[in-house]
């Protein structure tokens, strides 16, 4: 898993120490070297951060299915300062955050995936092209016990959004996620289907 050009490029301690220290940082400074080697090996020589393209072709080798779509969304969510690219800075935030077992954290990353248009709100529209991004990613196949995307995605909305306003508030999203865990363990690609 080393760069492409055979030379180990460390990080400095002091990037290292900032990782660190950042809030949902939970890698050691061994395991944060190797995600740099992975990162650094996916770049194009003299490129230092992922472009949308490669961030989704890395991601889709990951699933038997096409993450494409999905991986797409994950991207949105990594890249923070919203450039198209993500560097290992945004790289390693954003695996801590999406894979953070503080439910807070948690589902912050979750409302933010769910929330296409980053207007606040989730609606139905943007809930069904998750969950169906999901589906295609796993090649999970409906059946008596897992609904159609669109089903799964209108049974969600309708429960969370209590006041049927037709878009799901923080608010609402805290509550139905407490009430529902589905649909933050859909975004693990783990759901539980005895759950729905």
């Amino acid at each position: 898993m080393g760069a492409k050009s055979g030379k180990i490029v460390r990080l400095k301690p002091r990037t290292i120490e900032e990782l660190r220290n950042h809030v949902g940082v939970n890698f050691t400074a061994d395991e944060i070297h190797e995600w740099y080697e992975d990162f650094k090996s996916r770049l194009k020589p003299g490129q230092t951060e992922l472009s949308k393209e490669q961030f989704i072709q890395v991601y889709d080798r990951l699933f038997q299915g096409d993450a494409s779509e999905f991986a797409e969304h994950v991207f949105r969510t990594f890249d923070v300062n919203g450039n198209g690219m993500v560097d290992f800075k945004e790289f390693i935030l954003g695996l801590c955050i999406s894979g953070s077992t503080d439910f807070e954290t948690k589902l912050k990353w979750a409302f933010k995936m769910y929330d296409i248009n980053g207007d606040g709100l989730i609606t139905k529209d943007e809930m069904q092209q998750i969950i169906k991004a999901i589906y295609k990613m796993t090649n999970c196949t409906t059946s008596d016990r897992m609904a159609h995307p669109e089903q799964l995605a209108g049974d969600l909305f309708e429960s969370i959004d209590t006041n049927h306003d037709k878009s799901i508030t923080w608010e609402e999203f805290i509550r139905g996620a407490s009430e529902q865990p589905i649909i933050v363990n859909l975004l693990e690609c783990d759901p539980n289907p005895d759950e729905i």
